[in-house]
């Protein structure tokens, strides 16, 4: 697919204008192209989006985001602690911390390849895709192409960069590339200690941070491939007293090739090309970070030739079509056909899991949570990360069961926390994936435990390095600690603790009374997924134990948590209802109904009513909003925790929280609500939220991934807030996917249970597994029908839902009719 990318690249960029604004979605700020695998911004002067539309680019050890100005950021082994370049986080400036500069020699005119936010120098498109960016451009009668990205497995990001000479004089241009050091978390603090050298022999100008001890090894560097001319690492000498990146006062001058310690540092080079009339021109340059010298020569010596950057970017367009084309779909919906076939998994995978940063939040910390949530959405296409991230987290498991909220590779730094769900995870993740994938002997991979000191007597949290333990058990034994490590209240639900899937809740239980509704759904659930995993285990002593406690719960959920038309959201340690028609604030919550059905716990008739009072309360279907709690959190007596700090309407207080509506859109499919399963996923695209220009302004965050949340509360209701970095990503993709479209794997079965309404129309899903394809047709019954739901396989027709799934390199149509 990617091959008419590559193709496209060959034509001038002058052909291209006519088919520029034949996109796809199109509302006056930007649109799909390449069949959605593009997203394409338009910059011209004052026309922009209304904020920064990013795109996020990683390896599993290095990686970048980039604006359509050409800002971002730049991150090596950690995307908070080790910041090779300055993370902004300013929506107002964007402003750029690296940057190319192009000088015609005859008539000294600055030209740039990406806007930076300069207003005076014409058009730019900006196409976002997977694993790259693309600038094009043209001033003073010079096409610039310029693509960024990182290659899969090098601590590098490479500027490629193609001049083409459209007058009839031969251009004498001089470029330099400039960036701004920060090696660490703050330039603020690392700037003193940054030294920066020249080697005259492999022509790299390189930086090091002496002092931070974490990478203090690490050496970052800077290269192109034609020769460098000048350098300087001052940037006051490059910006000058009164400069900016804007206009930088050494583009009116040599550089004095000045390195050495006790400088505002940075790392300026500059070369020098000839182009002919009608010719072009590619320069590389080369930015990155490495503590092997080895390495570091090995990329210098290879990124000297351009041709070497193409065929990173054809492995790198290979990569994504392998994991992005294994489902596809075909729907009257190309909203969603695009979402799924692309930008929620790239999402998933290149922000979530390896980058884990973005514009509006700098992370670096992978939560226990978190990326074992997201390696849910990547059963279908890359399990494998998912088994992985499991050992992982198994690993930051503590002897005594409970679990680090969040830690910092590589040293472990993080948190022991009071929260009572992250550690249930592991366990939930586990049997997900040896259903998905058959996969048992992930239950004997054996892993560390860590250790240190434990929480004291009204200590909520403590942040600290723990050792690795002598003590390892198999990740089996991994998943028993933590589900034995889950306490009861006195209603028979699981303590609340520091917070639940909430966060915010900090304080409901935090003196070891409170109790959570939600997790008892989710506990439910996950005893039900691990019970068969005792018995695959031969443990059937833990197995019939557990089997009381689901009994138990199930009763106490049922006689505690209903409050006549929903369930309730938990208790105070005061034994004080939330989440409840008694409450003036909070008196329902989204995620108590959503997993009520979820977890297949609930009564239908009451799950039936939790569904219709979440619709009824929390949906607003005119604003498109589906908001997590309801009335927001402000005048209480009472202290649910920090939730209480976010102004009303916003984020988990009583805003669009999106994780959660995700949850519900679940929840609407799984119960057979299809109309409602269907206009929630709706509301929730971006692509649909963003489509005119009026709501793209509104909104103000990029059509093409989810984010966070949406603001509820005038006079920023409809606003999106932070995006990328969310969890809502691999969700939507499993909700889509699974629960909607109704595709779902056990094992080597293809499970087939379609839940849309009949407006939705037919629909197509294409599976490759292994070398085979599976062409999945979903037709409906003829209005008015009562035929019974019909699965043929190859024209035989199958008794169940489900399709053996074989690898013999064949074409297999699965045709599917329901009601």
């Amino acid at each position: 697919m990617n091959q008419e990318i590559l193709d496209r690249e060959k034509l001038p960029v002058r052909k291209k204008r006519k088919k520029e604004l034949n996109l796809e979605f199109y509302n006056g700020f930007g649109g799909f192209a390449e069949n959605g695998r593009e997203y394409e911004v338009l910059v011209d002067g004052n026309q922009g989006p209304p904020a920064p539309w990013i795109n996020v680019i990683s390896n599993p050890r290095f990686g970048f985001h980039i604006s359509e100005s050409g800002a971002g950021y730049t991150w090596s082994c950690n995307s908070r602690e080790n910041k090779l370049t300055p993370w902004s986080n300013d929506p107002v400036c964007d402003r750029a911390s690296e940057a190319i500069y192009i000088r015609d020699e005859a008539t000294e005119k600055i030209m740039t390849p990406m806007s930076l936010g300069r207003k005076d120098s014409g058009r730019y498109r900006v196409r976002h895709g997977f694993g790259y960016t693309a600038f094009f451009h043209e001033e003073q009668k010079i096409e610039q192409e310029l693509r960024v990205f990182t290659p899969l497995d090098e601590p590098v990001k490479i500027w490629e960069l193609k001049l083409c000479n459209t007058s009839s004089q031969e251009r004498f241009l001089t470029l330099t590339y400039y960036v701004e050091w920060v090696l660490g978390v703050d330039r603020d603090l690392t700037g003193p200690y940054i030294l920066t050298a020249y080697s005259n022999e492999y022509e790299t100008l390189t930086a090091a941070s002496i002092y931070n001890y974490d990478y203090r090894r690490h050496q970052a560097f800077v290269f192109t491939s034609e020769r460098i001319l000048e350098y300087t690492a001052d940037r006051q000498e490059f910006l000058g007293p009164k400069g900016s990146v804007l206009n930088p006062k050494g583009l009116e001058s040599k550089l004095n090739c000045t390195t050495g310690a006790c400088y505002d540092s940075c790392g300026a080079i500059r070369t020098s090309v000839s182009i002919p009339p009608g010719e072009s021109r590619t320069i590389l340059f080369v930015l990155g970070e490495s503590d092997d010298l080895k390495e570091i020569d090995a990329i210098r010596s290879k990124y000297r030739d351009p041709e070497k950057a193409l065929e990173e970017r054809k492995k790198i367009f290979a990569y994504w079509e392998e994991i992005l084309g294994t489902v596809r779909a075909e729907t009257q919906d190309r909203a969603i056909d695009i979402l799924v076939n692309g930008w929620l998994l790239y999402q998933t995978l290149s922000c979530r899991i390896n980058a884990r940063a973005a514009f509006y939040q700098c992370g670096g910390a992978y939560g226990f949570r978190d990326q074992l949530q997201d390696g849910l959405a990547l059963l279908f296409t890359r399990p494998d990360i998912l088994r992985e991230q499991i050992k992982t987290a198994a690993g930051r498991q503590f002897e005594e069961g409970d679990v680090q909220h969040w830690w910092h590779p590589p040293t472990g730094v993080g948190v022991r926390t009071k929260i009572s769900d992250d550690l249930l995870w592991l366990p939930y993740t586990t049997a997900a994936y040896i259903s998905c994938t058959d996969d048992y002997s992930i239950l004997n991979e054996t892993v560390s435990y860590i250790k240190g000191p434990e929480l004291e007597k009204g200590q909520h949290e403590t942040m600290f390095t723990p050792a690795i333990s002598d003590q390892e058990e198999s990740i089996y034994e991994h998943c028993k600690k933590a589900i034995l490590r889950t306490e009861f209240g006195v209603h028979g639900l699981p303590l609340m603790g520091g917070g639940d899937w909430n966060d915010g809740m900090s304080r409901v239980g935090i003196e070891g009374r409170g109790e959570s509704v939600w997790l008892g759904w989710f506990l439910y659930a996950l005893l039900g997924d691990f019970i068969p995993l005792c018995h695959h285990q031969d443990d059937l002593g833990f197995a019939r134990e557990l089997e009381t406690i689901r009994n138990a719960l199930h009763i106490s959920l049922e006689e505690n948590a209903w409050d006549g038309e929903w369930y309730l959201r938990a208790f105070y340690d005061d034994g004080t209802k939330i989440g409840s028609k008694e409450n003036d604030e909070c008196r329902i919550d989204s995620i108590s109904q959503s997993w009520s059905v979820i977890s297949k716990a609930a009564p239908e008739e009451r799950a039936e009513s939790a569904m219709q009072s979440a619709w009824r309360h929390l949906v607003r279907e005119e604003e498109g909003l589906s908001l997590l709690l309801d009335p927001p959190f402000n005048h209480t007596d009472k202290n649910p925790g920090y939730i209480k700090n976010y102004y009303p309407g916003v984020r988990e207080n009583g805003g669009q929280y999106t994780h959660a509506a995700v949850w519900l859109a679940i929840a609407a499919a799984a119960a057979g609500k299809k109309q409602m399963a269907h206009t929630l996923f709706t509301m929730l695209n971006p692509i649909h939220i963003a489509s005119k220009r009026k709501d793209a302004m509104k909104y103000q965050k990029e059509p093409y991934v989810i984010t966070a949340d949406i603001s509820s509360s005038a006079p920023y209701a409809g606003r999106g807030g932070w995006s990328w970095y969310t969890g809502s990503a691999g969700w939507m993709y499993q909700g889509l996917v699974s629960w909607f479209l109704g595709i779902s794997r056990k094992g080597r079965q293809l499970i087939i249970n379609p839940t849309s309404p009949t407006i939705f129309g037919d629909y197509t899903i294409y599976y490759r597994y292994g070398t085979s394809e599976y062409q999945i047709r979903v037709e409906r019954n003829p209005a008015g029908s009562s035929d019974a739901p019909a699965l043929t396989l190859d024209g035989i027709h199958l008794e169940s839902n489900e399709v053996r799934l074989e690898d013999d390199d064949k074409v297999h149509l699965v045709q599917v009719r329901y009601s």
